[in-house]
């Protein structure tokens, strides 16, 4: 009996261990900061950045997603915002660390709270090449810091 119940003890451990181990390998980008920035042409812009570990204003370690939204500023709660083929309202971009990104085809991202210089909150999906699917949701906190455009 107590060799049953140390086999299944084992067992159970070995499940959760594994389940942990492919949870946290697939771990949503459930950390976000939010903050002004610069379109293409130097206009506003806000950009949010998502990452798997907490992050700090004007520092990104590891990989993270970035959405960047140049099109119907200011923001506001309930806004929705497309990227990709026919939209040119921002980018979206999965990014392994500074400088290597891969700019997702299409996406979305909803604010379903917004407050200027205070946070975000909302969800998204993204459409990555060949075929892949980032979604989530993110609550962002403001970084401020001062942005000159043009």
């Amino acid at each position: 009996m107590r060799l049953l119940r140390y086999i299944q003890a084992i067992g159970t451990f070995a499940l959760f261990l594994a389940l942990t181990i492919s949870l946290s390998a697939d771990a949503p980008n459930s950390y976000a900061l939010i903050q002004n920035s610069c379109a293409p042409w130097d206009g506003a812009a806000v950009e949010v950045t998502l990452t798997k570990e907490p992050a700090e204003c004007n520092r990104s370690s590891g990989p993270f997603l970035e959405i960047g939204v140049w099109r119907g500023l200011p923001l506001h709660a309930g806004q929705e915002v497309k990227f990709g083929p026919g939209f040119d309202a921002g980018f979206a971009s999965q990014c392994a660390k500074v400088g290597d990104c891969q700019r997702a085809e299409s996406g979305t991202i909803v604010f379903e709270k917004y407050q200027e210089g205070g946070g975000a909150s909302g969800h998204y999906e993204l459409h990555l090449k060949g075929g892949k699917t980032i979604n989530g949701t993110f609550h962002a906190k403001w970084c401020h810091k001062r942005v000159m455009c043009g």
